[in-house]
């Protein structure tokens, strides 16, 4: 797996989301007026502040520099949901990790691993690209959006409109990681030769590769 892979993975998921949302029938106003909101989001304004923002916080990710530190398997950035609290992703270092193989399209960490003592839900990175979809979501919304007793997932249209705002966000946050690690952004943070960088929900068991620094 390398980064052409991490791109043509998510680029693939983006086109399959938006494609099959724009081919539901009927689905909910509110969940039109949300993927427009999508269409008009400013990525090219994101992706300077999520760059800005990095280099910011990689300051932090590096750890008390007077102490030697146990190399870093991943950097693992982990958002609550997208239900609430999406738009803040938390930083932690993986170490220790007995990791399974990874797959560009998601996989499950695992629970053998640790977190580096000095590297443990520190700030990550902003996901504001979903603050339109966790707008939508608030509860009294879910109320007029969902049928008692019915999950969100199961409403008509809303699991691709979710996956083309998590996608397309992440083609963007993919791109701005592999030019920062293109300038050795993140060579003192202590990861491993071929360290990942991932992403994922708090509790999904599923995160997603957004950074190989392999070298191939």
């Amino acid at each position: 797996m390398n980064n052409q892979h991490i791109a043509n993975f998510l680029r693939q998921r983006r086109d399959e989301a938006v494609k099959a949302f724009q081919a539901a029938p009927n689905v909910h106003p509110r969940f039109q007026e949300a993927f427009a909101s999508l269409l008009g989001f400013d990525f090219v304004a994101y992706r300077q502040q999520l760059h800005d923002e990095i280099l910011q916080n990689v300051v932090l990710w590096q750890g008390d520099t007077n102490t030697e530190a146990k190399p870093l398997d991943a950097v693992l950035f982990e958002f609550n949901s997208i239900y609430e609290w999406a738009v803040e992703a938390r930083a932690y270092g993986i170490v220790d990790w007995q990791k399974p193989e990874p797959q560009v399209s998601g996989f499950d960490m695992g629970y053998n691993l640790d977190f580096r003592s000095d590297f443990e839900a520190i700030p990550g990175l902003s996901l504001s690209f979903l603050q339109p979809l966790e707008d939508l979501l608030n509860p009294e919304t879910i109320d007029e959006l969902a049928e008692p007793e019915q999950d969100m997932e199961e409403v008509l249209g809303f699991q691709p409109l979710a996956d083309a705002f998590l996608f397309s966000g992440l083609i963007v946050v993919h791109e701005t990681l592999v030019e920062l690690n293109r300038h050795s952004a993140f060579a003192k943070i202590g990861l491993e030769l071929n360290g990942l960088f991932l992403l994922g929900g708090h509790d999904t068991g599923l995160v997603y590769p957004i950074l190989s620094t392999s070298a191939n």
